[in-house]
């Protein structure tokens, strides 16, 4: 089968890297108690990868024209890996972020991780992204370490596609604005990642949902952007070159067709631009802005657009407009909104945590994931190495729903709450 044309940019951006590993995507699975033997974790997963035949499709690139095509050698065996661990989770997380995947074989595997602090083991799961998209990878996760007999993922469409109105989407496609005010893209890139990580009750996401008529995906950009002017407090106040700006942000959006026979194999998202207005003194202006950008029928016809675009589009033309897509100066970081639906466990014990590990666009200094299992939503944070301060950015996360939280409670989301409300009704 032929790479798609996201499949094969997604190869190019991988060489632009110092390792290929950068443009890995997965995540990090935590368990407590003793880590089981190999042989036990080979037994449990063999069977189920033997029901997604998308995960024995290896990369075979003759003449010039890649293709995805089964592996006459395939084993589970050569895709489950051992790691020692160390004393925490960031700790384990930058030594899982420089892991290989091999080119000889079908480019996904697990690793086991014997020790990842406080008492507990790990599994963490990790494919090429031309290899699968995000939501491929969470699906692919819910049937090796979800209920046993989930049903197979039959589609990953963002929606059955429809009649593209251009004259609403064109405007999306005008390439954003130079940023020169954020003090995160003065540090030359190192090239190196680091993660970090949150998480919370989604309860009190949902209860702050309510107060303010904002759902949790643009509750997550609100924090996002609150933490990221906490981050740099001068840049973005009253006398700083940020003050009323915004960074851009690639946000995933899925393309997959509907009748895809192979829904867990290849890249097929695109991105939406979001403007996140660190900017925004207000926290109720910049909560209200993120949602129309994360408004369900411009991401909706946005995806229809992008697939009829790909559907078409050649792939030396696609090299041509990879360089601004992915370039910092333009696009300095992305985000992602994940969740994961059936319950994670292995062997009768349920995760106690699940952290994604996301790719890394080349210069781009920042990737925020968040990430939905059971009843807590999980943030990592991956960063450059290079940048200074970045270990802070949990802690103003968390800092920041806090003090959404009391302002939700003092009332200074009430007119953003009635808005919500009548256009829900509406």
């Amino acid at each position: 089968m032929p790479l798609g044309v996201l499949d094969r940019l997604s190869l190019d951006v991988a060489a632009l890297h110092a390792t290929d590993s950068a443009l890995h995507l997965g995540a990090l699975i935590l368990f407590e108690g003793e880590p089981p033997p190999r042989a036990r974790v080979l037994d449990h997963l063999g069977p189920r990868v033997g029901l997604l035949p998308e995960l024995a499709h290896r990369l075979v690139d003759e003449a010039g024209r890649p293709r995805w095509e089964p592996d006459p050698g395939f084993d589970p065996d050569h895709h489950l890996y051992e790691l020692p661990g160390g004393v925490d989770r960031l700790t384990v997380a930058a030594e899982l972020l420089r892991q290989p995947l091999p080119r000889d074989r079908p480019l996904w595997g697990i690793w086991l991780v014997r020790r990842t602090g406080g008492g507990r083991w790990g599994l963490c799961y990790r494919a090429h992204h031309a290899f699968q998209d995000g939501a491929a990878a969470v699906a692919t996760l819910e049937r090796l370490l979800g209920p046993e007999g989930a049903p197979r993922p039959r589609a990953l469409a963002f929606r059955p596609p429809r009649p593209v109105r251009w004259a609403a989407v064109l405007p999306e496609f005008r390439p954003p604005r130079r940023v020169t005010w954020w003090p995160a893209l003065d540090t030359p890139p190192a090239q190196s990642y680091a993660a970090a990580f949150a998480d919370v009750d989604t309860a009190r996401l949902h209860a702050l949902g309510r107060l303010t008529g904002a759902t949790v995906p643009q509750l997550c950009l609100a924090l996002t952007a609150g933490a990221l002017r906490a981050w740099h407090p001068d840049g973005w106040g009253p006398d700083g070159p940020g003050h009323g700006r915004g960074l851009r942000a690639n946000l995933g959006i899925g393309v997959r067709d509907p009748e895809d026979p192979h829904p867990l194999l290849g890249n097929r998202v695109a991105v939406a631009g979001v403007d996140l207005p660190c900017g925004e003194p207000d926290p109720a202006l910049r909560l209200a802005r993120l949602g129309d950008a994360l408004d369900h029928t411009r991401l909706a016809r946005l995806a229809d657009a992008h697939r009829v675009v790909l559907r078409g589009l050649p792939y030396r033309i696609g090299r041509l407009a990879l360089a601004r897509s992915i370039d910092a100066r333009y696009t300095p970081l992305g985000v992602a909104d994940l969740r994961i639906r059936q319950p994670l466990g292995f062997a009768g014990t349920p995760a106690a945590g699940v952290y994604a590990l996301p790719v890394m666009v080349p210069g781009q200094p920042l990737f925020v994931a968040w990430l939905t299992h059971r009843r807590r939503l999980y943030v990592t944070f991956l960063t450059d190495r290079a940048l200074a301060g970045a270990e802070r950015l949990p802690e103003a996360w968390e800092s920041t729903l806090a003090a959404y939280e009391q302002g939700a409670a003092d009332g200074a989301f009430a007119a953003l709450a009635r808005a919500g409300a009548t256009v829900g009704a509406s």
